[in-house]
């Protein structure tokens, strides 16, 4: 009987980069970010949209008085409402600025109040306009007026 000699090799230790399974990965990246998006939902500015959302829903206005231009870039970020104007029809106007809780458009009323502009809601966004003179808004008869009693003859 002859005996044969087999040479071992030293085990090497089993090589693992991460203590877990690609599967365990692939479920774990999805859902930390998923509580990551629903952790930061609580800071993002919430507005509700919508043509009656303005009415309920108040915001916390910190606009110093000053340029017109500027208070209303300030307002529509503070709001999170989109804001249309012309910068060359309020430039060198001014304004008193806004402080407090406010709804979109009592804010912009108050923003606005003394500028001769005025904001209207359309299609979800508001719109700058200018105010309608009180001499305007009276209505002059269409056609010529009688006086004195008209007698049947």
């Amino acid at each position: 009987m002859t005996c044969q000699v087999i040479q071992l090799r030293p085990r090497r230790p089993k090589r693992r980069s991460l203590p877990f399974s690609g599967k365990l990965l692939a479920i774990a990246v999805p859902v930390a970010f998923a509580i990551g998006w629903l952790l930061a939902l609580p800071g993002m500015p919430h507005t509700p949209r919508g043509a009656d959302a303005g009415e309920h829903y108040r915001s916390e206005f910190a606009i110093a008085a000053g340029d017109l231009r500027s208070a209303l870039e300030k307002y529509a970020r503070q709001a999170g409402v989109r804001l249309s104007f012309d910068p060359a029809s309020v430039s060198g106007l001014t304004t008193a600025g806004l402080s407090g809780r406010h709804t979109a458009a009592d804010g912009l009323a108050l923003l606005l109040r003394g500028t001769g502009y005025s904001g209207t809601l359309e299609n979800g966004s508001y719109v700058l306009v200018p105010d309608v003179p009180v001499a305007a808004r009276k209505k002059t008869p269409a056609g010529p007026r009688l006086i004195g009693a008209l007698t049947p003859v």
